[in-house]
C-alpha cells in the first residue's frame, strides 16, 4: 500500500518566493507581466482543487495545499491518504490508460462522509506513460443529491466503456466535438485524430454518405443505418451507426447530434463466407445428385438385360443347361443382378427426395393388407435367418391417406435390417398403433445387436453405417434408413430409433393425424 507523505507546509511559500528572487534579484525592479501570471497560476495550482501528481509506480511527486489537507484527514483506520492505495491505481492506470475513478464512504467527526477521486495518465506522444495525475473532492453538504448524480455518470461511463461501440458527439454543423476511446480499435486513429473533422467526411462510399445525411436532416433518431470508413491503414470497414439530435433545452434550437457505431466488418465477411459455402455445397450436392441419376439411368439399361437374359437361362427356354456348376452360376448372376437393381433404384429414390423431386400417389391403404404383403415378401430370409415375425396389430385399425407403395418399401427397408442385425433364434415384431395425438405409428421392433449412442444420428445419413471398416461383418449401401426416413418425410411424417447396444432396436414410424381416416375411437399407444 502506497502512503500519502504530507509536504512540507511551506512547499507552495518555497515555491513563489523563489520564483520571485529570480524574476527581480535585487528588487531592482518589479514583476513582468507575464512572470505575475505565471506566479497567480502557481498560486491556482497550489490553494485551487485538490490535486496530487505521481509517478508509474503510484508514488507521489507533487500535491497541492487542498490534496495535503484531504490526505492528512483522520479516517477509522489511519488516514484518507493512506487509503488510496495509489499503487494499485498506477496499476489500473498502466492497464487500462485511461480515466480511473474512485469513490469513498468514511466517518470523520460523527457524520458519514464521501470522496470521490478521479485519475487520469500521462503519456509522451509516443504513449509511453510518465505517470497520472488526480484530483480530489471531498462531498460534505448536499451529499446525497450530488451522490446519485455522482452514481449516474459513473454508471453511463461504465457503460461506454464496456460497450464494443465507439461512440460520438457533433455539433449541429456535424463536426465531431466527442469521440470516445473505442475508435481505435474500430478505425486505428485515436479520438484526437478525429475530433474536428465532419462526420459526413468519414464515409467512403458517396451513396452511403448521401443516406446517411438525408437521415440526419430528418431530425429524428434512427438505428443502424449502414455506412462505410477507411481506417488508418486504409482499408475499408462497415459499420452500422445509430444516432439522434440533441436540442437546446432553453431556445429548442438543434444543438448536435449523438450516436454510436458497431463494426460488422468482420461479421459480413463470416456472413459471405458462409453464404458462399452454403451455395458452393448446394451446388456439389446438386451435382452429385445429378451424377448419381444419370449414372444409375445409364447402369440400368445394360443391367435390365443381364436380369432377363439370366432368367431365360435360369427358366431353360432356350433349352436345358447340362452342366450343374452353370446353372448355380446363372442364379447367382440372376440374384446379384436383381440385388444390384434395387441398389440402383434406392440411389435413384434418394436422388429424387434429395432434390424434392419425389411424388407421392396418395390412396386409402390398410395398414393390415401392407403388413401382410411386406410379411410374405420377408418370409424366405426369416426362414433362411431362423427369426421369428409376429405382427401386432389392435383391432378395427383405421386406413391412412398415403402412397401405398412408398409405404411397403419403408416396412421392407426397415425388416431388412432388422433381420440382417438379429441373430438366429430372434424375434422381429411388425406393429402399430395411435398416440394420444391422433398419429399413426408403424414399428418395426427386433431383438438384435442394437445401436450406440453415438452412432444414432450418423446411421440416417445417406452411405453411412454404424460399423463403416472395410472389413465389417454387416453389408450394405446403408440407404436404407435414409430412404425410409425421406419417405416417412414425404408424406408429413417422420422415422426415428429406439436402441440399446446388444439388447435391440425399434424404428418408428410416425404419420401424422391429418392422414388418418376416422382413427378417433381407437386406444392410443403408450
Amino acid at each position: 500500500m502506497n502512503k500519502v507523505t504530507p509536504l512540507a507546509p511551506s512547499f507552495s511559500q518555497t515555491t513563489v518566493m523563489v520564483a520571485t528572487q529570480r524574476a527581480n534579484p535585487a528588487n531592482e525592479a518589479a514583476p513582468s507581466p507575464a512572470r505575475l501570471n505565471d506566479l497567480f497560476r502557481q498560486e491556482l495550482l497550489e490553494f485551487g482543487p485538490a490535486m496530487m501528481m505521481c509517478d508509474p509506480k503510484g508514488a507521489l511527486t507533487w500535491a497541492n495545499a487542498s490534496c495535503r489537507r484531504i490526505s492528512e484527514t483522520r479516517v477509522d483506520g489511519g488516514t484518507i491518504g493512506e487509503r488510496l492505495r495509489l499503487a494499485e491505481i498506477a496499476e489500473e492506470i498502466d492497464f487500462r490508460r485511461t480515466t480511473v475513478f474512485r469513490d469513498w464512504d468514511f466517518s470523520a467527526g460523527g457524520a458519514v462522509q464521501r470522496l470521490r477521486a478521479r485519475f487520469e495518465p500521462m503519456t509522451e506522444p509516443n504513449g509511453t506513460l510518465t505517470g497520472f495525475g488526480g484530483m480530489l473532492t471531498l462531498l460534505q453538504d448536499g451529499r446525497n443529491s450530488q451522490d446519485e448524480t455522482a452514481v449516474a455518470l459513473d454508471r453511463h461511463m461504465d457503460f461506454i466503456r464496456l460497450s464494443s461501440d465507439w461512440m460520438w458527439e457533433t455539433d449541429a454543423a456535424l463536426n465531431l466535438r466527442l469521440v470516445t476511446q473505442r475508435v481505435v480499435g474500430a478505425l486505428g486513429m485515436v479520438p484526437q485524430q478525429l475530433i474536428g473533422r465532419n462526420l459526413l467526411d468519414l464515409v467512403a462510399s458517396e451513396a452511403l454518405r448521401s443516406n446517411l445525411q438525408r437521415r440526419l436532416t430528418k431530425l429524428s433518431p434512427f438505428r443502424d443505418l449502414p455506412f462505410d470508413a477507411e481506417d488508418a491503414t486504409g482499408k475499408r470497414k462497415l459499420f452500422l451507426m445509430s444516432a439522434l439530435p440533441v436540442f437546446d433545452p432553453v431556445t429548442g434550437a438543434l444543438s448536435g447530434y449523438r450516436g454510436s457505431a458497431s463494426d460488422i466488418t468482420e461479421l459480413t465477411r463470416r456472413e459471405e463466407n458462409l453464404r458462399a459455402a452454403k451455395e458452393t455445397a448446394e451446388t456439389a450436392n446438386r451435382a452429385k445428385s445429378q451424377f448419381l441419376a444419370n449414372m444409375s439411368h445409364e447402369l440400368m439399361t445394360p443391367l435390365n438385360a443381364v436380369i432377363g437374359f439370366a432368367d431365360v437361362m435360369r427358366m431353360g427356354l432356350l433349352g436345358p443347361i447340362e452342366n450343374p456348376e452353370y446353372r448355380s452360376y446363372v442364379r447367382d448372376i440372376h440374384g446379384s443382378a436383381v440385388n444390384l437393381m434395387g441398389i440402383i433404384n434406392d440411389i435413384l429414390d434418394v436422388s429424387r427426395i434429395e432434390n424434392g423431386q419425389a411424388e407421392i400417389n396418395e390412396s386409402a391403404c390398410n395398414i393390415e393388407e401392407l403388413f401382410d404383403s411386406v410379411a410374405r415378401l420377408i418370409q424366405d430370409r426369416l426362414q433362411a435367418q431362423g427369426l421369428a415375425l409376429t405382427i401386432d396389430l389392435p383391432a378395427r385399425l383405421p386406413r391412412v391417406h398415403a402412397d401405398k407403395r412408398k409405404l411397403k418399401q419403408i416396412l421392407a427397408n426397415l425388416l431388412a435390417n432388422a433381420v440382417k442385425f438379429t441373430p438366429r433364434g430372434g424375434r422381429i415384431t411388425l406393429g402399430a398403433g395411435m398416440t394420444r395425438a391422433g398419429d399413426l405409428q408403424l414399428s418395426v421392433t427386433d431383438t438384435g445387436i442394437g445401436i450406440a449412442a453415438h452412432d444414432m444420428d450418423r446411421v440416417m445419413h445417406p452411405f453411412s453405417q454404424a460399423d463403416s471398416g472395410l472389413n465389417r461383418k454387416y453389408e450394405g449401401t446403408g440407404l436404407g434408413l435414409t430412404l425410409s426416413l425421406g419417405l416417412a418425410r414425404l408424406h408429413g411424417g417422420d422415422l426415428r430409433l429406439e436402441s440399446t447396444l446388444g439388447e435391440g432396436t425399434r424404428a418408428i414410424v410416425t404419420l401424422p393425424s391429418s392422414r388418418v381416416i376416422d382413427g378417433s375411437h381407437l386406444t392410443p399407444v403408450k
